[in-house]
């Protein structure tokens, strides 16, 4: 399974790369390739993306230098924290994501304060660490493509020194309903998207149509589609699991939840108003999870080593 799991991010990885993608948030391009993703548009990933992965530095600054990114992919976070003066080890299972990552660290300008960075190419659940070595360790959108947290969580537990955090940003697609989709579909319908309005509202609508438009959301949402990035993705998918999973080793200082339908929304939109809609919808979507009109399928943790 980890061969297949090592081939599709190395594709993926490539495939972005061919199209244009740039891993560095600095750099950003646009990539019109993505025609659905918050990353086709730097101003997307400033709206939806940025806030959150700014809370990330700020926790591990706050925790200390040497922080571990692990499932780091082409390293635009690790580059990141290491321009924010930290020392960084960012590891992946994809030799092409790690080969990418050690190319745009190679090219980055951004060199005052910079502080260490070094990458990594392995499975991350058979790699040793040096004990209480790390004041950070971070998964972003990178946890639920592990079949055995605990063991890991359990090395991350040793590695991490006392008072040290664990720091995630996970997808929990399990929390997805057919009401949330519903609402997502009424939005793709009548907002300027990638598909063309006569093309959306030139249907003789009826209940069944209606329906089939619901499900195929629905599914697309809970990757059930023709999505295919890892046979382990789904792997750890509902915020109760992964609670419960983080209890075990740490003590979870913060959580937070979003993205109830935004995620496969926002880079979707298009016209002269887009990024107004966005910060919209952005907005829309905090307030519907917030007053829980509709769940999340997003969670971010911060837990602390206590002893």
């Amino acid at each position: 399974m980890i061969a297949r799991e090592v081939s599709l991010f190395d594709k993926q990885a490539e495939e972005r790369l061919n199209h244009g993608f740039v891993p560095d948030l600095r750099r950003l391009a646009k990539v019109d390739w993505l025609y659905n993703n918050v990353w086709r548009d730097p101003e997307f990933v400033k709206i939806h993306w940025m806030p959150r992965i700014n809370n990330i530095i700020n926790h591990a600054r706050s925790s200390g230098k040497k922080t571990l990114e692990l499932g780091c992919g082409c390293g635009m976070l690790s580059l990141e924290l290491a321009r924010n003066g930290l020392d960084v080890t960012g590891v992946d299972v994809s030799p092409k994501s790690i080969e990418i990552a050690k190319k745009y660290k190679q090219e980055n300008t951004y060199t005052k304060d910079f502080g260490f960075l070094r990458y990594e190419c392995g499975d991350f659940n058979r790699m040793a660490f040096e004990k209480e070595y790390f004041d950070s360790v971070i998964f972003f959108r990178s946890l639920h493509h592990v079949a055995k947290g605990d063991e890991l969580l359990s090395k991350v537990q040793d590695a991490l020194r006392k008072g040290g955090k664990l720091i995630v940003s996970e997808p929990v697609r399990a929390h997805f309903t057919k009401d949330s989709a519903q609402f997502a579909a009424i939005l793709r319908t009548i907002l300027p998207t990638w598909i063309d309005h006569d093309e959306k509202l030139n249907k003789d609508w009826d209940a069944e149509i209606w329906e089939n438009e619901i499900d195929k959301v629905f599914k697309e949402y809970i990757m059930e589609d023709d999505h295919e990035q890892s046979p382990l993705d789904n792997s750890i998918d509902n915020a109760g699991d992964m609670i419960n999973l983080m209890e075990k080793f740490f003590t979870i200082k913060e959580k937070s939840f979003s993205d109830a339908f935004i995620d496969k929304l926002i880079g979707g939109l298009r016209g002269e108003h887009k990024y107004e809609l966005a910060r919209f919808l952005k907005f829309l979507d905090e307030y519907m999870v917030e007053k829980k009109i509709l769940p999340p399928t997003s969670m971010e943790l911060v837990a602390v080593k206590e002893s």
